[in-house]
């Protein structure tokens, strides 16, 4: 079972981010799963793929995440060396 959560606050319909809670397994626990939509292109999407960019992170997995697009959003991004 999945829970639709808020959109991304303070994005409009073309940048918009959609957020679902669900159930990854026993290992994973409670995941979520980042969706955009993708840009149209020429060629006709075949599948869901062709529509959507999406992301599927456990607990710990996004709150490393959050660091670091903080860090980017601040624009104090650590360059790999």
């Amino acid at each position: 079972m999945s829970t639709e959560l808020r959109n991304v606050p303070n994005l409009d319909c073309t940048q918009e981010l959609t957020q679902t809670r669900f159930w990854g397994g026993a290992d994973r626990k409670a995941c979520l799963q980042v969706t955009q939509n993708k840009p149209r292109g020429f060629e006709k999407p075949t599948t869901a793929d062709g529509f959507f960019n999406s992301l599927q992170l456990t607990r710990d997995q996004a709150r490393a995440l959050a660091v670091e697009l903080m860090l980017f959003a601040e624009g104090r991004e650590v360059e790999e060396i």
